[in-house]
C-alpha cells in the first residue's frame, strides 16, 4: 500500500460528520491525523468516536504540524479563502467546501496563490460525484437526449428542518443568503451537466434581515440555451424539495429521483437505468474524496478546479448585481 496520507479536518459540523468523517474512517490509505474546531467539547467527542490523534482549537497550530499532508476545510463561508490560502502557504494540499470565496475576486486571488505552488486545491463539488448525476452526464455527453435547450433546477428548504441562524444570517460571514448557501451547491453540478458558458443573468430576490431568503435566477447561455434556478429556505413543507430537469431535442432527464425518457420512433421510451444507488448525496463524498486523493498523489487536478469555482462565482456575483440593480447583467 502507498504511504498513508494524513488529513487535518477543519470544522466539525454536519458536512464534516455526514460527509467526510465516515469516508475517511473506511479508507485504509488515509489517516485522520487532526481536527480543528472552535467548540472544544464537540471536537473531543469526535476524537473519541473516530480515534483522532490530535485536536486543535487554533487552526494555525494545526497547519504547523508537519505530519499533516492534506487539509479539508468545512467551515463557514467567510473562512474558506483565508484558511485555504494559509494551508497552501504551509505546504498543504486543500479540499475546500463551496463557495471557495465570498465573490469572484476572492476565488481568483486564491487561485493565483495555488497556481504559484505545486499543490492541489480542489473545490468540494460533491454533487458532481453523485451516482445519478454521473449516469445523467454519460447520457447527455453521449448524445442520448439530443441537443440541449432548457434546464430547471431548484432547492427549496423546509422551514421546519433547519433553523438558519448564526453565520448564515450574517451577510459578512455568509456572503449572501439562499443563493450563496443553496444556489452555489446546485450550480456545482448543474454546470457540470449543462455548462458554464453563461452570457447574461437576470435575478430577483425576496430579502429579509439584509439577506435573501428566496430567489429566482435566469441564465442565458451563449448558444441560446437557458436555465432557471430557484432557491429558498422558507418552504412550508415537511422536508426539502430539490429537483433538476434537463430538456433536449430527443429526451428529458430528471433528478431526485433519476428519470430519463427518450423519443424513439415517435414513442416515448423510459431508459432510466435500474439499480440506481440509494442516498446519492452521501455516496458522493466517497467519489469526491477518492478523486481528490488521486489528484494529490499525482500532484495534478484534471477537472473540478478553482477555475470551475471561479465561473460559478462570476454567475453568482452577476445574480446579486442583477437583483440589486433590477436589470440584466452581461458577463464578459
Amino acid at each position: 500500500m502507498e504511504n498513508k496520507i494524513k488529513i487535518g479536518l477543519v470544522g466539525a459540523g454536519a458536512v464534516a460528520q455526514v460527509g467526510y468523517l465516515p469516508v475517511i474512517a473506511e479508507r485504509e490509505d488515509l489517516v485522520l491525523e487532526a481536527v480543528t474546531e472552535s467548540n472544544r467539547e464537540k471536537v473531543e467527542i469526535l476524537s473519541r468516536m473516530y480515534n483522532i490523534k490530535k485536536i486543535f482549537v487554533d487552526y494555525e497550530k494545526m497547519l504547523q504540524d508537519s505530519e499533516i499532508d492534506v487539509v479539508i476545510i468545512a467551515t463557514p463561508n467567510y473562512l474558506h479563502t483565508p484558511m485555504a490560502i494559509s494551508a497552501i502557504e504551509y505546504g498543504k494540499n486543500v479540499l475546500c467546501e463551496m463557495p471557495l470565496g465570498l465573490d469572484a475576486k476572492e476565488v481568483k486571488r486564491l487561485g493565483e496563490v495555488v497556481d504559484s505552488s505545486d499543490l492541489v486545491l480542489m473545490p468540494a463539488f460533491n454533487g458532481r460525484f453523485r451516482p445519478d448525476v454521473g449516469i445523467l452526464k454519460e447520457l447527455v455527453f453521449g448524445g442520448e437526449l439530443g441537443r440541449l435547450s432548457f434546464a430547471k433546477a431548484g432547492w427549496l428548504k423546509s422551514l421546519h428542518e433547519e433553523h438558519l441562524d448564526g453565520w448564515r444570517r450574517d451577510p459578512l460571514k455568509s456572503g449572501g443568503g439562499a443563493i450563496m448557501t443553496l444556489g452555489v451547491q446546485i450550480l456545482g453540478y448543474v454546470t457540470h451537466l449543462f455548462g458554464s458558458d453563461v452570457s447574461s443573468v437576470i435575478a430577483g430576490f425576496h430579502t429579509t434581515d439584509k439577506i435573501e431568503d428566496s430567489g429566482i435566477v435566469f441564465l442565458r447561455y451563449k448558444d441560446g440555451r437557458y436555465l432557471l434556478l430557484e432557491v429558498g429556505w422558507t418552504l412550508l413543507f415537511e422536508k426539502d424539495f430539490t429537483y433538476f430537469n434537463l430538456y433536449g431535442s430527443d429526451g428529458v432527464g430528471l433528478l431526485n429521483p433519476l428519470k430519463i425518457k427518450k423519443l424513439e420512433d415517435n414513442k416515448v421510451k423510459d431508459i432510466t437505468p435500474i439499480n440506481i444507488p440509494k442516498h446519492p448525496v452521501k455516496t458522493s463524498y466517497y467519489g469526491l474524496v477518492d478523486y481528490f486523493i488521486n489528484a494529490v498523489r499525482g500532484k495534478h487536478l484534471e477537472e473540478n478546479t478553482w477555475e470551475d469555482a471561479y465561473q460559478i462565482a462570476k454567475i453568482v456575483d452577476a445574480a446579486y448585481q442583477s437583483a440589486e440593480e433590477k436589470k440584466e447583467v452581461h458577463l464578459d
